[in-house]
C-alpha cells in the first residue's frame, strides 16, 4: 500500500470514528465508500482535511435528526444544495484529469457515491414533508442529469404521484416529464388522473393533459384522434359556456400542424357555441390573421401561409361578425376589437407592400367612418389616430370628434393646435371658446395653447386673454391664470402698472396666495428707490391673515423677510402672532420652524437693529 493511500484510509478512519455506528447508515453509505471518497477527495485536492471533518459532521448530524424525526426541509435542502456542488467539483475535476492526461482511465465511483447520497437525501425530503414543484422539478433535473438515476427518478415518481399534494403543479410536472423526457404518455395520463381526483375543478390540470393528448396525437401521426377527441369532447361538456376555457383549448391545439381534424373541430364547435359573443368573433379574426383560415360554409380549416389572404380573412371575419344580431353594448365592443386590430396591423411589417398598405388605409376610412356612425366610436385615442392618418380632412374629423367626446383635453388640444397651426385664429378661437365651455375646470391646457400662440403672434390680444382667463369662474384655472398674467405685466408694463394690476387680481375671489408670493418677489427685486419696505410688510400683513391660519410657510417667510430688511424686534412678535393665528394642531411645527430660522440666522434673544438692510418706507 503506498503511503498517499496510507494516508486516505487513516483518514476515513478518522471519520468514522466520530460515530459509535458506520458513517452515514441512515443514508446507506458504507466504511469503503467514505474511504473511496476521502479518497478522491485528497488526492484531486477537492476539500482540504478540516473541511472533510466539517462535512462529515454536518451528515453525521442530520442522520441523527432523521433517525429522530427532527430534520427540516430547510436542513434537507441545506445539504442537497451541498452534496451538489461537491457532485459538480467531482465532475469537473474529472473532465479536466482526462482532458489534461489525454486519458479515460479514471475512478468514476466518486459520482456514483455523490449521487446515490443525493437521490436518498430527496427520498427522505419527499417521504417526510409534503412534495413541493420547486423541489420536485429539482430532483428531476438532478435526475436527468444522472443517466444511471432514469429509472429511479420513474420509480419514485410512481410512489409519489398515489400520493395527495395539495399543489397541482406536482402532479403536472410529473407527467409532463413522463411525457417529455421518458416517452411514457401511459405514467402521463396516470398522473394527471390522480391529480384529477383530488383537484377536479383545476383547469390547468385538464389544459395541460389535453395538451399532452394533443403532443401525442402529432407524435403518433393521427393514430391517437380517438383520444384526443373523446378528451376534448369531455372538457368542453365539463366547463359548458367558459369561452376562455375553449379559446385555451384551441391556443394549444394550433400549436401543432399534424393534428388538423382536432383543430377543425375546436374551431368549428367555438363558432357554433359562441356564435353570438364578440369575443368569439375577435378570436376567430385573431387565428386567421396568424394563417388558420376556417370557411363556416364548409366547416373546414386550413392553413395558408400568405399573410396577404390572412389580412383579408382576418377583416372580412369582423365585419361578417358585425353584422350579426348582437346586443349593442356587445357589437360596441367588437368595433373596439376591430379598430384596434385595424390599428396593429398598420404598425406591423405587414404593410411593406403598398398592396396592403392601399387595402389597409382603404380599411381604416371605412372601419372609422362606420364606427362613428354607430356611435362606437368611443374613445379620443381613436380619433386622434384618424385623424393623423386620413387621407381627407382632418379638422372634419377633430371636430367630429369633440362632438362625441366633448371632455377628452387631448382631442381639444389637437383640434385647436391644427387651426392655429395654420394661422386660422378665428377657426382656432372658436375651438377654444367651445373646448373651455366643455372642458371647464379642466381647461387649463387650452389656455396654455392659446396665450404662447398670441404671445408670439397677437401680443396685443393676450392682454384680453389673460384678463379673461384671471376672471375664468374656474380656480383650477385662475389661479395660474392670474400669476401668469403678474408676471407678463411686470416684464411690459413694469412695476407701477403692475401693482394696480395686483390690486385687480387680489380682489378676484376666491384670494390665491400665489398672487401674493409672486408680488413680493417682485417687490424686492427692485432697487430701494422703489422698492417700499411698508408695502411688501403690507403684503406679508395681507397674506398671513388669508392664509395663515393653514400654512406655517407663509409665517416662515414673513420671519425672513423682517429679520433681513426690517426690524429684528418684530421678529418674536410675528411669531407670537403666528401661534394665534394658527390651528392648533400646527403650532408645535410652527414653533419647530421658529427654532430653525434662529439656528439659522443666529437670532439673538434680544435683537438689535443695527446691520440691517433697509429698504426705504413710503413717504
Amino acid at each position: 500500500m503506498s503511503t498517499n493511500l496510507e494516508a486516505n484510509v487513516k483518514v476515513a478512519r478518522k471519520l468514522s470514528d466520530y460515530s459509535d455506528e458506520p458513517v452515514d447508515k441512515k443514508l446507506n453509505m458504507s466504511t469503503d465508500e467514505v474511504e473511496s471518497e476521502i479518497h478522491f477527495m485528497k488526492t484531486y485536492s477537492i476539500l482540504k482535511w478540516d473541511e472533510l471533518i466539517k462535512l462529515n459532521d454536518d451528515r453525521k448530524s442530520l442522520n441523527q435528526k432523521i433517525t429522530l424525526g427532527l430534520a427540516t426541509r430547510e436542513e434537507l435542502s441545506k445539504q442537497i444544495r451541498v452534496e451538489l456542488n461537491m457532485l459538480d467539483m467531482c465532475q469537473l475535476k474529472i473532465d479536466q484529469e482526462m482532458k489534461e492526461n489525454d486519458t479515460e482511465y479514471i475512478s468514476t465511483e466518486i459520482l456514483t457515491i455523490l449521487s446515490n447520497r443525493i437521490n436518498e437525501l430527496y427520498n427522505h425530503m419527499f417521504l417526510l414533508f409534503p412534495v413541493e414543484k420547486t423541489s420536485l422539478s429539482e430532483y428531476i433535473e438532478f435526475c436527468s442529469n444522472n443517466t444511471l438515476f432514469i429509472t429511479k427518478c420513474s420509480n419514485m415518481l410512481d410512489t409519489l404521484m398515489l400520493r395527495y399534494h395539495s399543489d397541482p403543479e406536482v402532479y403536472i410536472i410529473a407527467a409532463t416529464y413522463e411525457f417529455d423526457d421518458r416517452n411514457n404518455v401511459e405514467s402521463a395520463r396516470k398522473y394527471f388522473a390522480e391529480g384529477l381526483k383530488y383537484h377536479n375543478n383545476c383547469k390547468n390540470l385538464y389544459v395541460e393533459e389535453f395538451w399532452v393528448e394533443v403532443q401525442h396525437l402529432e407524435k403518433t401521426a393521427g393514430a391517437s384522434l380517438p383520444i384526443a377527441i373523446e378528451k376534448y369532447r369531455y372538457l368542453i361538456k365539463r366547463f359548458e359556456g367558459d369561452i376562455e376555457f375553449h379559446f385555451i383549448l384551441l391556443d394549444r391545439a394550433i400549436q401543432l400542424s399534424a393534428v388538423r381534424e382536432l383543430q377543425c373541430n375546436v374551431v368549428r364547435d367555438m363558432v357554433k357555441k359562441y356564435r353570438h359573443s364578440e369575443l368569439m368573433w375577435r378570436k376567430l379574426a385573431k387565428i386567421h390573421f396568424d394563417g388558420f383560415i376556417y370557411h363556416r360554409e364548409t366547416e373546414q380549416l386550413y392553413y395558408d401561409k400568405n399573410y396577404i389572404s390572412g389580412i383579408r380573412n382576418c377583416i372580412k371575419t369582423y365585419e361578417d361578425g358585425l353584422k350579426e344580431n348582437l346586443p349593442l353594448k356587445n357589437k360596441h365592443k367588437l368595433w373596439n376589437f376591430y379598430i384596434d386590430h385595424i390599428i396593429e396591423i398598420r404598425k406591423s411589417y405587414r404593410m411593406k407592400k403598398e398592396t396592403i398598405r392601399n387595402f389597409m388605409n382603404e380599411t381604416m376610412e371605412r372601419a372609422f367612418l362606420e364606427a362613428h356612425n354607430n356611435k362606437a366610436l368611443l374613445k379620443a385615442e381613436y380619433y386622434i389616430y384618424w385623424a393623423k392618418n386620413t387621407n381627407k380632412d382632418c379638422h372634419r374629423i377633430l371636430r367630429k370628434a369633440v362632438e362625441v367626446i366633448q371632455d377628452s383635453v387631448e382631442l381639444w388640444i389637437h383640434l385647436i393646435s391644427f387651426y392655429l397651426n395654420y394661422d386660422s385664429l378665428e377657426m382656432g378661437i372658436e375651438a377654444f371658446q367651445a373646448g373651455v365651455r366643455s372642458l371647464k375646470s379642466k381647461s387649463m391646457p387650452l389656455w396654455e395653447i392659446l396665450i404662447l400662440y398670441m404671445g408670439n403672434t397677437h401680443p396685443k390680444l393676450l392682454q384680453q386673454l389673460y384678463h379673461e382667463g384671471s376672471h375664468f369662474p374656474y380656480p383650477e384655472v385662475n389661479f395660474i391664470i392670474r400669476t401668469e398674467y403678474l408676471e407678463w405685466s411686470v416684464i411690459h408694463n413694469g412695476i407701477l402698472s403692475t401693482r394696480e394690476l395686483f390690486v385687480e387680481l387680489r380682489d378676484i375671489k376666491p384670494e390665491c396666495k400665489q398672487l401674493y408670493t409672486t408680488m413680493i418677489a417682485f417687490e424686492l427685486t427692485q432697487n430701494s428707490g422703489i422698492t417700499k419696505l411698508k408695502c411688501i410688510r403690507k403684503l406679508y400683513n395681507d397674506v398671513c391673515n388669508n392664509f395663515g391660519h393653514r400654512d406655517i410657510g407663509v409665517w416662515s417667510d414673513c420671519i425672513r423677510f423682517e429679520y433681513m430688511y426690517g426690524s429684528r424686534k418684530l421678529v418674536k412678535e410675528i411669531y407670537k402672532a403666528s401661534l394665534l393665528c394658527l390651528e392648533p394642531n400646527l403650532r408645535s411645527g410652527m414653533t419647530e420652524e421658529y427654532e430653525k430660522l434662529k439656528a439659522e440666522y443666529n437670532m439673538e434673544e434680544d435683537p438689535k437693529d443695527h446691520g440691517v438692510i433697509v429698504i426705504d418706507d413710503d413717504e
